[in-house]
């Protein structure tokens, strides 16, 4: 009712022709919906070409993250391609649209069972690889010559360069690329060393387990009969767990500790913990007054070999040498006496020395020489813990540079420890080979809590009467768990050669004794007995200590630099096959069926 009615005619037209007009839009407006056929025939035109060039790519082309398969070559130029990834919207801002074609009838290189931790795989040069990361480990022969395999748990990790990415991902050749672009990608990378039987006598097999929890240490499984020592391989036998340190014969080189053993390091440790807060004061007003840049040098020695401790001092003192932050742990008075009469700083403590017997141990390995490996231990670990940075080395060396100048220039400032190259490959000291007679080390928490461990291991020490195997495996313990960075001087470099080098590289040793080379220091190890060492240093002109000296107590010599030390070296032919600095052909032979070395 409270509408208004029109009043007139007029008003009824206008509401006419209006009422026509809406009529007519609408109608205008419908038909604009509806689709034109040629549009239709268009669009279904692009989406079936849009289909077609997506399967002859693959999906994965434009997206690291969709599952690839088997794939046909295309012809489509890349542009048609972005444009199908631009409408199906498959590439990340990240990532590039990828236009290289798949080989015809490749396939993925590792199946869907295996590709949850492989999915791709590349070879490096071994050198190539061991130059652009220092892995710390001695670099073996023949390595400009052999490759690295490279695994990748999925694409992300693989090399930026997507022609070798693709390659990685499919069968065919492995494709081989650099180090650097090898591992650009990689957000970390494992590690795993792997070298064949000796001289190949054992099948060996690689077991790369994926989906399991992380494992950092290798389980080896050999068939075997026996245990320990009485092992023997036997290809009839079952495989089954066994040491590290099983040779190819089957003999177990790990000696377990016996009861006796381990009551003779009980009662040392006993000894250490009760006197340890004495020791550490009186060690550390010693070192505060010696130390160098916060550096000593650490020696220790009995009555059976104060000889060369005498000679290395006679010799580093004729050449120049400052020795002045050298600090010696004799494990006897007699060698005590005449440390300090040949002017070097001592530390010497009977409780905890007492176990080391004064007479030199007569053969490489005896009882003896483990007690003195385990003395060896004790002051490292002493100085160590105080703090200080230390240069350890035993008595057998020769300076001809200072070795701390090495160890203190900044190119070598990147490791906690360094450690001369043994050369011996034998199972028991891989994976470093580290020399335990010579070696720095930085004081810090790694360093620390392996030095500390050495000092529990000392039931392992007398088992196996030597250091040196239980110091590598605890290097490599500590390198993987607390990131020990570990850094072995190759023996392929000439600045610290050894006994290796007088036995087996004849050339350098000719090239040494010419003055054509000249290392930093040279210890004479790899040698039977004391004797041999003091005949193969003698003969290489490296001896400075007057024969009428050795084996006087220091109260019988007097001045002893003055009365003992020569200002040339003392050279004395003993062997004709053996390297010598002046022809030694009139000599004996020393080793059966080798020929003279000059």
């Amino acid at each position: 009712s409270s509408m208004k009615r029109p009043s007139s005619s007029s008003d009824s037209r206008r509401l006419s022709q209006r009422a026509h007009g809406q009529s007519k839009n609408t109608t205008q407006v419908r038909r604009s919906a509806m689709i034109n056929p040629t549009q239709v025939i268009t669009l279904v035109i692009f989406c079936i070409a849009s289909f077609y060039c997506g399967m002859m790519m693959g999906w994965s082309a434009c997206s690291s993250s969709r599952p690839q398969q088997n794939v046909p070559a295309v012809t489509s130029t890349n542009q048609n391609c972005e444009e199908v990834c631009k409408k199906l919207n498959m590439n990340t801002p990240t990532e590039k649209c990828d236009t290289t074609p798949v080989p015809p009838g490749t396939s993925k290189r590792f199946s869907s069972k295996l590709s949850h931790w492989a999915s791709g795989l590349v070879s490096v040069n071994r050198k190539d690889l061991f130059d652009k990361h220092d892995f710390g480990v001695p670099m073996s022969d023949g390595a400009d010559k052999q490759d690295v395999l490279m695994l990748y748990n999925e694409k992300r990790a693989m090399p930026n360069d997507r022609s070798v990415s693709r390659a990685a991902e499919h069968n065919g050749d492995i494709p081989h690329t650099s180090a650097m672009e090898a591992t650009e990608n990689c957000d970390t990378m494992n590690v795993v060393f792997i070298s064949n039987p000796e001289r190949r006598t054992l099948r060996q097999c690689v077991a790369l387990v994926g989906g399991q929890y992380q494992g950092y240490h290798v389980q080896r499984w050999q068939r075997l009969t026996g245990e320990g020592s009485k092992g023997k391989t036997n290809r009839t036998a079952p495989l089954r767990v066994t040491s590290r340190m099983t040779g190819t014969g089957g003999y177990d080189e790990f000696l377990l500790p016996k009861k006796s053993h381990l009551e003779k390091h009980q009662a040392i440790m006993k000894t250490y913990f009760n006197h340890l807060t004495k020791i550490r004061e009186d060690l550390d007003a010693i070192l505060k007054k010696i130390a160098v840049n916060n550096s000593v040098v650490v020696m220790t020695v009995n009555k059976g070999q104060s000889d060369l401790l005498m000679n290395f001092a006679c010799s580093a003192r004729a050449r120049g040498f400052n020795l002045d932050n050298v600090i010696v742990f004799p494990t006897d008075m007699f060698s005590k006496d005449l440390a300090e009469g040949l002017g070097l700083a001592t530390y010497y403590s009977h409780e905890l020395m007492d176990h080391v017997p004064e007479s030199d141990s007569k053969r490489y390995g005896d009882g003896t020489f483990g007690a003195i490996m385990l003395a060896k231990v004790i002051c490292v670990h002493l100085v160590n813990d105080l703090g200080y940075d230390l240069l350890f080395q035993d008595v057998d060396i020769s300076w001809y540079k200072n070795p701390l100048d090495f160890f203190h220039s900044p190119e070598n400032s990147g490791f906690d420890v360094y450690f001369q190259d043994d050369g011996n490959r034998q199972i028991r000291f891989a994976p470093y080979s580290a020399n335990s007679g010579l070696y720095f080390a930085r004081s810090n928490g790694r360093s620390k809590l392996l030095f500390r461990s050495m000092m529990y291991a000392g039931d392992i020490i007398f088992a196996s009467r030597s250091h040196q195997q239980i110091l590598i495996q605890l290097l490599a313990e500590y390198n993987s768990l607390s990131g020990l960075k570990v850094k072995v001087l190759s023996r392929d470099d000439t600045e610290f050669p050894s006994g290796y080098h007088y036995n087996s590289r004849r050339e350098y040793m000719k090239q040494m004794a010419k003055g054509d080379k000249k290392p930093y220091v040279f210890h004479m190890c790899w040698t039977l007995n004391r004797e041999d060492k003091v005949a193969y240093m003698k003969q290489m002109g490296m001896w400075y200590l007057n024969d009428s000296c050795v084996g006087k107590k220091a109260s019988s010599l007097g001045d002893i630099n003055n009365a003992c030390c020569s200002a040339e070296p003392v050279i004395e032919c003993f062997y004709k096959d053996k390297a010598s600095i002046i022809p030694c052909k009139d000599s004996p032979q020393k080793d059966k069926g080798s020929s003279s070395f000059w």
